[in-house]
């Protein structure tokens, strides 16, 4: 028993720092519910500098839910800590006053938040409710998460002096110049994070000196409209996901761009798009040689490893094209990121047509070569592969792995590739 008692004790003999660090790993009303174990944990919930609530966890019980705005609030006003790291509030706006929002904010903003992030769970058009203007004004903060379609309306220039990063999650916009006027506030954002739909924007113009990394995600599905206009002079990392119904796509100034990946952007990927593209030195595209003009003449001298999705149509045509453009490419990477259960055979059923002349990077570069999701029985991922094997005279190490629900077929795989004659003596065959 004395032992029991012992072990128990030990916890509360542990560094205040220690406990504040525990206690804030948890939900915020676990967090406050530690108050209850003794006298010395009543108040230290008080003090813990991350704060996290959401109100998805009072689903099944509707009371706890209504009153999730009260609880908000007063935890906020009892706590103590001087600064506060992070505070995330996931809740339903028609559950929440606007006031009270405001409040929550203010605190945060009085308490020198680092992090903030606010999550609304409402439909597109039934909620009209806009942040309060003074929350793009702070001194302290250093990430902002916004969502979801909830009314951004920055009238004049935000001031966020010291945020990093910022996420934009299927947000409205008031006007064009609200993005604009968010954006130009924020001197030192680093890392910017959008999730797109119908939003108020015609032409998403991201144009920020500091910004270093730049993630688009664009679910709009209705009529062609607007674009993008990308101008950062700083950025080294692109990722654009679905902008299948924009009419443009312009990268105006990326000089220092070294790593992109474009996916599902085939309705507006053209020459200017591929071109603006030739500096990386690391590529993902998931794209079909039958929806893009290939820039012509355009050869991507610092492209080290590439990747190519196996689930386009004709995406080994695609695939000699970028070869060609990269004499200097050492790792090769293809795989199919589509769902097995929906994935057309169509797609890799035309005939493959061998170059006339193998490619440089094959001759003088290529080092490693991995395929995911190989498809052993389509003839054309069988000629892709042994081409490769045959011609890539400094290949070191090439691993396959098969497309899910087809091990059986693993045994031949490797007998009729371990069969290729190699062009490299030194490659190692790799099975997974």
């Amino acid at each position: 028993m004395k032992r029991c008692l012992s072990n128990e004790d030990r916890i509360n003999h542990l560094p205040e720092a220690l406990h504040l660090h525990i206690l804030s790993l948890l939900p915020t009303k676990d967090a406050v519910a530690t108050s209850a174990l003794s006298k010395q944990w009543r108040s230290l919930w008080k003090l813990v500098p991350k704060l996290d609530f959401n109100d998805f966890v009072y689903e099944y019980n509707p009371s706890e839910r209504d009153a999730f705005s009260e609880t908000v609030s007063k935890v906020l006003l009892s706590h103590k800590s001087p600064v506060l790291e992070s505070l995330r509030i996931h809740f339903r706006v028609d559950k929440s006053r606007a006031a009270d929002i405001g409040m929550w904010i203010g605190i945060a903003y009085a308490r020198h938040v680092r992090e903030l992030s606010l999550y609304f769970s409402s439909e597109r058009g039934v909620t009209n409710f806009k942040f309060p203007i003074g929350m793009f004004h702070s001194e302290t903060l250093e990430t902002l998460e916004l969502g979801a379609w909830v009314l951004v309306y920055v009238p004049s220039q935000a001031c966020l002096k010291s945020l990093k990063t910022l996420r934009l999650q299927s947000v409205d916009y008031k006007d064009e110049s609200s993005l604009v006027n968010l954006l130009s506030g924020c001197p030192n954002l680093e890392n910017l994070v959008v999730n797109r739909d119908e939003d108020g924007v015609e032409i998403f113009t991201v144009e920020v000196p500091s910004l270093q990394r730049l993630t688009i995600f664009d679910s709009n599905d209705g009529k062609m409209a607007g674009g993008y206009v990308i101008n950062v002079p700083s950025l080294k990392y692109l990722e654009i996901h679905g902008v299948e119904s924009r009419q443009c796509c312009v990268i105006e100034n990326a000089p220092e761009l070294v790593e992109a990946r474009i996916v599902n952007v085939s309705k507006i990927v053209d020459e200017k798009l591929l071109v603006s593209l030739t500096s990386v030195k690391t590529l993902s595209l998931a794209l079909s040689p039958l929806e893009i003009t290939f820039p012509t003449g355009s050869i991507f001298y610092q492209l080290v490893n590439l990747e190519l999705n196996t689930y386009k149509a004709e995406w080994w045509n695609l695939l000699l094209l970028m070869l060609d453009a990269s004499p200097r490419l050492q790792v090769l990477k293809l795989r199919d990121n589509s769902c097995y259960e929906y994935w057309d055979p169509s797609v890799a059923c035309k005939k493959w047509s061998q170059p006339n002349k193998v490619p440089e990077c094959l001759l003088s570069h290529l080092e490693t070569f991995v395929w995911r999701s190989y498809r052993q029985r389509l003839e054309e991922e069988k000629v892709v592969a042994k081409y490769i094997l045959s011609n890539a005279a400094h290949l070191k190490r090439a691993s396959f792995s098969e497309m899910p629900l087809q091990e059986r077929n693993s045994q031949e795989m490797v007998v009729e590739l371990e069969s290729v004659v190699r062009a490299s003596d030194s490659c190692e065959l790799v099975f997974e």
